[in-house]
């Protein structure tokens, strides 16, 4: 099984959370993260300009978990000990481990 580093998770959270990830484009972190109940897919209308059919686009979105993963690693992004522990293994927070 591949594992990510806790900068690789942060910085999928954080992608999703704002949206940037269509899941047909999605990186392999992110069905680890989806595995996990962290993210889900959404359907998002898409706004182009121009005349004429835009389908729809399966996203990213963070569940409730994943927001609460993603307060918890941005915390710890915070701390003086991340220069040290980005690097290392992710390992998911009690409240993620035991809901699985």
């Amino acid at each position: 099984m591949t594992t990510y580093s806790n900068e690789a998770v942060l910085e999928a959270l954080r992608r999703v959370q704002y949206r940037q990830v269509p899941w047909a484009r999605r990186p392999g972190v992110f069905e680890y993260l989806r595995g996990l109940g962290l993210m889900e897919t959404a359907r998002q209308r898409t706004v182009a300009p121009g005349a004429g059919f835009h389908a729809p686009v399966d996203i990213a979105v963070l569940t409730d978990k994943g927001r609460a993963e993603f307060n918890r690693l941005a915390r710890e992004e915070r701390a003086l000990a991340w220069t040290d522990a980005r690097t290392s293994e992710y390992s998911p927070s009690e409240a993620v481990a035991q809901s699985n």
